[in-house]
């Protein structure tokens, strides 16, 4: 008997991949101030993609996510040197998988597994790709 799900999608950060580790990475480059940085960048990034979305003025996701950085550090206080700015944002394309995602990718590997973000094509290619899970997944 022929099942009528043929494709499966998947949130992708916070689902398939753990951004813990961008924390990690706040904390460790402005001790003291990383998780007041964390929560402000990502509630940045959250009302940017949403007034852009609202007003029409679509901005591809990582464009969202830096213009995002840099406001929450002018918000903290914190300056973000280039260097850093670039360090901090290629976190987002080196995200490990949480330990039971590619044991559950495998065993739905008889449907089209595919992301569904709305992250930038090239972010999810890369975090796709940089954690392995290029064959069973489609960005």
């Amino acid at each position: 008997m022929r099942s009528a799900i043929e494709a499966i999608a998947f949130d992708a950060y916070g689902t398939l991949f753990n951004v813990h580790p961008v924390v990690t990475l706040c904390d460790r480059r402005f001790p003291g101030n990383g998780d007041r940085l964390r929560r402000r960048w990502r509630a940045k990034q959250l009302e940017y993609s949403w007034l852009r979305s609202l007003s029409g003025r679509y901005e591809d996701s990582w464009k969202v996510t830096e213009s995002a950085l840099l406001s929450a550090c002018r918000t903290l206080g914190l300056a973000c040197p280039t260097a850093l700015r670039v360090e901090l944002m290629d976190a987002y394309l080196h995200l490990d998988v949480f330990h039971d995602v590619k044991p559950a990718l495998s065993r739905l590997s008889r449907y089209k597994l595919v992301v569904l973000s709305n992250g930038s094509l090239a972010m999810l290619r890369a975090a796709v790709e940089n954690a392995g899970l290029g064959e069973p997944l489609r960005t």
